[in-house]
């Protein structure tokens, strides 16, 4: 009888419990009958400790789980500590992985070692071919993955093993692999810095990272802007005439008027970032940090207003990094003048002189 009936009777008060569940199981299903299963509950048991013995030889789980089918560690986890169990789970998930991928074969994925070399015994051709393909599979888990883990020295990898462990890696093995790919073929080093505080050095920057990638951002770098389209709402004709005055300025080789407002957001950035810098933050007047204002802000638009919410410690910092308007910002990039520009240069002359 089942250890729930024996426990029962251990509840009732039943001095020997199990000698009486033999008893009523004797009498219910008869001699033979209860002796069969008996013997079935023998053979169970045996078949467990068999397994158990290979799955935690010496009492202590197998270093290479590869060998063992889907079925064996399902009936060897009741019998694992919560460790044990994540090691198992952890095959179980390299095997889905492998199971995912294009041309895998589940049901060969999931057999032990010994049913894997019973079906090659009688396979041929391209049968024979899977299974052993399967076989190496797991060998080379087993060597990149030693003890359910990613090896700890990847240096004598190849890269296409390398390659392999990735799929089956964890995000902090993929992390090291990434490292080892890095340490194996350093990036080029990117040229210093001209400076994007200036339009002869931002200039100058786009123009060493164009030559180190190959290409330039202004052909790629549209496809990663969440900005709404500026032609959004214009007539089919008003469109036309925008692509043809975009032509024309590329044909003339002059920066187009989104090109020009993208490098100035680039400018006003990196200004901004060198301020906040040198000056630890203190960019804001009081007033102006007790209202909420965004201390980039100050450097677009207007000057006066700028100035006005600007700390003094900025408005010193103007006088030697001067601020800059898109309007002036176009007059350097183009070299022509324009009254736009003329009139920013004298609000901004103006502030400075009442300093």
């Amino acid at each position: 009888m089942g250890r729930a009936f024996v426990a029962k009777l251990a509840r009732q008060g039943a001095r020997d419990p199990q000698a009486l569940a033999a008893w009523i199981g004797r009498r219910k299903l008869g001699k033979s009958a209860f002796q069969r299963i008996a013997k079935q509950g023998r053979d169970d048991a045996e078949e467990q400790r068999e397994l158990m013995g290979r799955v935690r030889p010496g009492g202590r789980l197998s270093r290479d789980l590869t060998g063992f089918s889907d079925a064996e560690l399902g009936r060897a986890l009741s019998e694992l500590d919560s460790g044990e169990v994540q090691r198992v789970a952890g095959e179980m998930d390299r095997r889905d992985t492998a199971a995912s991928l294009p041309g895998a074969r589940p049901d060969l994925i999931g057999l032990s070692d010994a049913e894997l070399g019973r079906r090659a015994g009688t396979a041929t051709g391209p049968e024979l071919a899977a299974i052993a393909e399967e076989a190496d599979r797991r060998q080379k888990v087993g060597e990149v993955f030693p003890g359910g883990d990613l090896a700890e020295d990847l240096s004598g990898m190849d890269e296409d093993t390398l390659g392999f462990a990735l799929r089956y890696a964890r995000p902090e093995e993929s992390e090291r692999i990434a490292a080892e790919m890095d340490r194996r073929h350093p990036p080029a080093p990117v040229p210093a810095a001209a400076g994007a505080g200036t339009v002869e050095g931002q200039l100058a920057d786009r123009a060493a990272v164009d030559e180190l990638m190959g290409s330039s951002p202004d052909e790629w770098a549209h496809l990663a802007d969440d900005r709404p389209d500026p032609r959004e709402g214009m007539s089919s004709t008003e469109r036309w005439i925008a692509d043809r005055e975009q032509e024309q300025e590329a044909a003339r080789g002059a920066y187009t008027r989104t090109q020009v407002r993208d490098m100035y957001r680039e400018h006003v950035y990196a200004q901004f970032m060198a301020a906040e810098d040198e000056l630890r933050g203190v960019l804001l007047s009081r007033d102006a940090d007790r209202e909420g204002i965004d201390p980039m802000s100050l450097f677009t638009g207007p000057s006066h207003v700028a100035y006005a919410r600007a700390s003094e410690e900025l408005k010193r910092w103007w006088a030697t990094n001067p601020r800059t308007t898109l309007a002036e910002y176009q007059e350097q990039v183009t070299g022509q003048r324009t009254a736009a520009g003329e009139t920013a240069r004298h609000s901004r002359n103006h502030q400075q002189n009442r300093l």
